[in-house]
């Protein structure tokens, strides 16, 4: 039965949070004794933010890790990854402060609804297309992590969902910021877009430079334009998912660089791109080298074939290989179907110089239960020195997972940690990250994750989890934004 969601319901599932949910209640202490896991995998530990909010993205340097969310943002010292510890917790409401790092230095979270201001303070406004709210970049100094404080900012059209960052040289960084119309702001949209010189369905990423000695003096430096080549409309039209009252859009969710083959793999809602980048710093979003475009499920729900809903997810293997992609999906169940006959929410693996599809994964575990949401959600890749493909990845109610890519078309999980239950009871996991700065013990790989979405407050928050796996070797990394390889 094809599924229809509420205009409320797919917000939320894309990310795009209303102004109640900043704030969901401190949760209650949970009991562990029930969770499901492999024999490989445990939970080391869990700290939920002060507020309860809902918990976004990861951005790790050195021995710290910066862990957003909707409240704001947590600063922890992960030297020793058994027991972190807080060193600040920084209140500056808004959605969805995914966070980037750099040096220890700086730290920007995007802002993807629409303020009364850009400075840590300001309230969501009362209309999303308020013409006088912002919505955008913030930037702040984290140079003395136990008292960070906002030193500038950067208005975006359409705000910023998602941000990856290239750096250009030793003294600018740019980022990548990708955005879209689900919900209209101050020059965003149908109406507000063509108002203030816009396209109304968006068709564009913005790029930032960041001089690094003078952050104040960050701007809004290209608009790249997006399209959808080959796409009959040229847009990502939600009532072809089920989502009724959503404005059609053309944009991108998600931007993955490999800064040493100066690529980028874009997740943009209807296509996966490859972007060549430029001398400049600046991706050819307009002549991809290729797309990869692909709606048809052939053989029904948990079949070989798969569809899709919406790609939110592309993630770069370290020696750029392999490209994963990732469907967020608007359905229900575990594995999740939507329209009827298709299999989403699923992982999918790409030759990245052919643009060519090697397999799709969904999780082999199954929950009966009408309100389970399995959908794929944000992960990357363990840097091995011993060949092997390992595939860290988060999963709505589905916990989080090692799968092995190796064998490139049959790819198989590994390992895994799931809170028992379901609902609000259960994981609802945003990201899911290998990060081996300190290790927490010999032949083990270190995971950090972020839980607590899609449908209520969850107890786990900021997560750390241990894989022992035979044989795997990874390498020590001396920093980490997800979203870039290098």
């Amino acid at each position: 039965m094809r599924r229809r969601i509420s205009v409320r319901m797919a917000v939320a599932v894309v990310t795009v949070v209303l102004a109640q949910v900043f704030t969901l209640g401190a949760p209650a202490h949970a009991d562990h004794s029930q969770d499901q896991h492999s024999p490989n995998a445990r939970l080391v530990f869990n700290s939920q933010n002060s507020t309860g909010a809902t918990n976004s993205d990861l951005a790790f340097w050195g021995n710290r890790t910066y862990a957003g969310n909707y409240a704001g943002f947590r600063i922890f010292d992960i030297s020793r990854p058994a027991s972190p510890q807080l060193l600040s917790d920084f209140q500056c409401l808004g959605a969805q402060n995914d966070v980037v790092a750099w040096e220890n230095e700086l730290v920007f979270t995007g802002t993807d609804r629409t303020m009364t201001g850009p400075e840590c303070g300001s309230t969501p406004t009362a209309a999303f297309d308020d013409p006088t709210g912002w919505e955008g970049v913030r930037i702040f100094d984290v140079s003395n992590p136990r008292e960070p404080h906002q030193v500038g900012s950067v208005y975006t059209d359409c705000g910023a969902h998602t941000m990856s960052v290239f750096p250009k040289n030793r003294h600018e960084v740019l980022l990548y910021v990708s955005s879209y119309p689900l919900l209209p702001g101050p020059t965003c949209g149908p109406v507000r877009g063509p108002e203030n010189g816009n396209s109304p369905l968006h068709e564009k990423i913005s790029v930032i430079s960041v001089p690094l000695r003078n952050p104040e003096a960050a701007r809004v430096v290209a608009e790249p334009v997006i399209s959808y080549p080959g796409d009959p409309d040229n847009r990502f039209d939600p009532d072809e998912h089920g989502l009724t009252g959503l404005d059609d859009f053309t944009g991108c969710h998600d931007i993955s660089v490999h800064v040493e083959r100066r690529v980028a793999a874009a997740a943009c809602g209807e296509q996966i791109q490859l972007w060549r980048i430029g001398r400049d710093g600046i991706p050819d979003t307009e002549h991809p080298v290729w797309v990869f475009d692909d709606k048809t499920d052939s053989d029904g729900p948990g079949g070989g074939d798969s569809g899709r809903d919406f790609w939110h997810t592309a993630r770069i293997t370290w020696d750029g290989r392999y490209v994963q992609i990732d469907d967020e999906s608007f359905g229900s169940g575990c594995p999740t179907v939507t329209l009827g006959n298709e299999d989403t929410g699923r992982t999918h693996l790409l030759d990245m110089r052919t643009g060519r599809r090697l397999s799709t994964f969904t999780l082999p575990r199954t929950d009966a239960s009408p309100t389970a949401y399995c959908s794929v959600h944000q992960g990357n890749f363990v840097r091995t020195t011993d060949g092997r493909y390992l595939s860290v990845s988060a999963w709505y109610t589905g916990g989080v997972d090692v799968i092995d890519f190796t064998n490139p078309r049959h790819p198989r999980e590994v390992a895994y940690y799931d809170i028992a239950g379901d609902g609000t009871a259960g994981s609802h996991n945003w990201a899911a990250y290998w990060y081996e700065g300190s290790q927490l013990s010999r032949n083990s790989l270190t995971i950090y994750g972020q839980d607590g979405f899609a449908g209520g407050p969850s107890p786990r928050g900021f997560e750390v989890f241990e894989v022992r796996l035979r044989g795997v070797r990874d390498r020590s990394v001396r920093h980490m934004n997800p979203q870039t390889v290098g």
